[in-house]
């Protein structure tokens, strides 16, 4: 009973502060049902959802922590599977069988119907650890209930009243998780790992488990992958030939760059605008039968997706630490601060691509949404898209060293670029388009080249450091 018992405590050991959330929710929702009797059966509701939504993400967590230990090694230690058995049985028992019995014994109406529903939760979320395709049929089957509540409602009353859509639902809830299982215990190489820095949005970079080794992708995850790789080896072979033809300062940059950068190079920048942009039109459309849908909220979303650009490149810099000494005897720089340069003049190329990313999410949006001022639009995400960029490579480039600390800087910067944009768009709506650019230019940009500025100071007076980073 040690090893399950230390298997149970896996979430608690790699999200903590999240799995104690999760337990308090369980908690909370017992209570809740053994108030039942001294309250009314209405209570029992909230507690139902309570328990899904904490069944749904406890999960989650649950599969993204046995991603990481079903290892092919780990299959070597004795009755590993039967252990793994029993303690997703006490899961189950846990947050389904539990609150079930409890609820039957009370005599609650469509018992039976909740807790299979809890089941069929808990095996989307174990999936959804793994198959992101789940993520998205769970988001679009979300829009569709959006965007037709009326139809939703009837279908949900239907299931609801019909006797055989808790057996249905125990049997979807077997497949999903068979089907996971299938995925999880499969004894199979490694996939390849990947560069920290690249930057394919629905690659694999951020297809990893909590212990960072690199999950297994579906064909068409890896059919994406591989046309970045391939667009990535082009430009680094055209990158290297130029350079041995003509070894300037300007083209040896570009060779760093695409060595550093692997995924933003032009041909990877467009097919990366292509992807995001089919799955940003697709919401858009799905939403647009809204009658008080705010288009100018589309900026700001454009803001928060090139801005997610830059809380990647502070984890990477940091895991490709014993990478860069390779990279450092290579240049064989005159003095240290030559090389933290270097480094800088590589990564500062970042802000105008993210500018220009921001400005065609945006331009995109416009189109589908009619917006009524377009142009006041795009001004302000271009303005704000530079300063926000400039200030969050500095602020990633010598920002702190923890998980928590890294969090609460992106968290602090991605909402201050959006509150930035709302600010920008309506102090253009109030001075004018000429006036309103202007003082707005002087303060983002302004603010944002300081920022940059000083960060800059402080990474070329820091020595390099090709330590591997702390767990």
């Amino acid at each position: 009973m040690r090893a399950v018992w230390q298997l149970w405590l896996q979430p608690c050991r790699q999200l903590l502060v999240g799995a104690l959330l999760l337990q308090l929710v369980w908690l909370v929702a017992a209570i809740l049902l053994g108030c039942v009797p001294a309250v009314g059966a209405g209570i029992a509701g909230v507690a139902a959802t309570l328990l899904g939504f904490g069944t749904w993400f406890w999960f989650t967590m649950l599969g993204m922590c046995l991603r990481g230990l079903c290892r092919p090694e780990s299959f070597l230690l004795p009755d590993f599977r039967w252990r793994l058995a029993l303690m997703g049985g006490l899961q189950v028992a846990q947050w389904a069988l539990l609150p079930m019995v409890t609820a039957l014994l009370m005599g609650l109406p469509h018992a039976l119907l909740g807790g299979a529903c809890i089941l069929l939760l808990a095996s989307i979320g174990l999936a959804a650890s793994s198959a992101r395709y789940v993520n998205l049929l769970v988001w679009v089957l979300f829009v569709l209930a959006g965007w037709q509540p009326g139809l939703a409602g009837q279908i949900a009353k239907a299931m609801i009243a019909s006797p055989w859509t808790a057996p249905l639902a125990l049997l979807l809830a077997t497949l999903i998780t068979r089907l996971s299982l299938r995925s999880m215990l499969r004894i199979d190489d490694q996939e390849p790992g990947a560069s920290p820095l690249e930057n394919a949005q629905l690659g694999r970079s951020r297809a990893r488990a909590l212990d960072g080794t690199p999950v297994r992708r579906g064909k068409l995850a890896k059919r994406i992958g591989a046309i970045f790789d391939n667009t990535s080896q082009r430009a680094m072979e055209q990158a290297l030939a130029r350079y041995r033809a003509k070894p300037t300062w300007r083209l040896r940059m570009v060779l760093v760059r695409r060595l550093l950068l692997p995924h933003d190079n032009p041909q990877a920048i467009a097919l990366r605008l292509v992807l995001v942009a089919a799955i940003v039109a697709f919401y858009v459309l799905a939403v647009m039968h809204r009658q008080h849908f705010n288009a100018v909220v589309v900026g700001a979303y454009a803001i928060l997706l090139g801005l997610s650009r830059f809380p990647q490149l502070g984890r990477g810099m940091r895991q490709m630490r014993p990478n860069l000494a390779d990279l450092y005897l290579t240049l064989a720089p005159p003095t240290r601060a030559d090389y933290q340069q270097t480094l800088i003049d590589a990564l500062v190329v970042l802000v105008p691509i993210t500018a220009l990313s921001t400005m065609a999410y945006t331009g995109l949006g416009i189109v589908l949404t009619h917006a009524a001022e377009p142009v006041r639009m795009l001004v302000t995400a271009a303005i704000v898209s530079v300063g926000t960029s400039l200030t969050a490579l500095a602020v990633h480039l010598i920002g702190p060293e923890g998980n928590l600390g890294r969090g609460v800087v992106d968290l602090v910067v991605t909402l201050g670029g959006m509150a930035v944009y709302w600010g920008g768009y309506w102090l253009l709506g109030a001075l004018g388009l000429a006036f309103g650019s202007t003082a707005l230019l002087l303060v983002t940009l302004g603010f944002g080249l300081g920022v940059w500025t000083s960060a800059r100071r402080e990474y070329l007076r820091r020595p390099p450091s090709f330590d591997a980073p702390l767990a």
